[in-house]
């Protein structure tokens, strides 16, 4: 019996919020082996097939307007993350599906983009894509939670990720 339902939004992995858009076999596999359709919020274009095998891979639900409000309330009083942002440090915060160490990390790496530019220089390459990954993932269950577009939800509360 499936975790998750056709219709419910679910974090999974870098992708983000992504809606479950169908459960049952894929036409390329073993048509016994049941997986999840899912859409990511920030590319409904795309799908993404997980295995029941490995639902564990998807994260949890993505959390309320209410949660989300408590979220945000939270994400305003915490500072930047204090670590060097490295992949292998950054990916299991990235898949740990906790929006308030997400963010510190969103903080820190935009904090570090705008010290940068004041000696003519910009974030390296990993940390650019370290810092996009977790903007995707907080932003797309933010805009999930509020029934808003990414955009709308990163003018919304992309400030508070400012330091």
């Amino acid at each position: 019996m499936a975790k998750y339902e056709i219709g419910e939004y679910v974090l999974y992995g870098l992708s983000g919020s992504c809606l479950v858009s169908d459960i049952g076999p894929v036409d390329f596999a073993d048509p016994s082996i049941i997986y999840y359709h899912l859409k990511p919020v920030s590319d409904m274009k795309s799908t993404i097939f997980v295995s029941m095998k490995r639902e564990s891979d998807i994260i949890r639900r993505v959390i309320s307007a209410d949660e989300a409000d408590k979220v945000l309330a939270e994400v305003k009083k915490v500072g930047k993350a204090i670590y060097t942002p490295k992949r292998e440090a950054c990916d299991p915060i990235l898949k740990s599906g906790d929006d308030v160490a997400i963010s510190q990390m969103i903080k820190l790496l935009r904090y570090m983009r705008k010290e940068n530019r004041k000696i003519h220089k910009s974030l390296n390459i990993m940390e650019e894509k370290i810092l996009k990954d977790a903007e995707r993932v907080f932003f797309s269950e933010m805009a999930t939670a509020f029934s808003m577009s990414m955009e709308e939800v990163v003018a919304k509360v992309g400030d508070t990720l400012d330091i």
